[in-house]
């Protein structure tokens, strides 16, 4: 395209109406995140100095076995806010070793057993 055709394309891009109204909309836009400080925040936050600090913080061997297990951590928090609003009654000794005999509850037990060692950990 020459540049002569770029330019007519040009002014009869500027001269439609509603990209008129897309440019004001924008303008509009950058005049209020400039007002509120969130323009001079998106600059910062976008200096490829931040984004690479962020990415040395976020990008973690920790945070991505996070993010590998999210589905299956989500489903757990939720099974464990379930069990959590149902009814309970007091639970003594003895029925506390019955309840050690179930299958899920030992391993439930196991795991937070593994879970206080890591906390516990310096």
């Amino acid at each position: 395209m020459a540049e002569r055709d770029v330019l007519e394309a040009l002014i009869d891009k500027l001269q439609d109406p509603e990209f008129q109204s897309s440019i004001e909309k924008l303008v509009t836009l950058l005049d209020n995140m400039n007002k509120s400080g969130l323009l001079d925040l998106l600059v910062t936050v976008t200096d490829p100095d931040v984004i690479n600090r962020l990415m040395e913080i976020l990008i973690t061997t920790g945070t991505m076995k996070l993010l590998d297990n999210l589905d299956t951590l989500l489903d757990k928090a939720g099974d464990m806010v379930e069990a959590m609003t149902q009814p309970t009654e007091p639970v003594s000794i003895s029925k506390l070793l019955a309840e050690l005999s179930k299958p899920e509850v030992a391993k439930g037990l196991g795991k937070l057993i593994k879970v206080l060692e890591a906390l516990g950990k310096d």
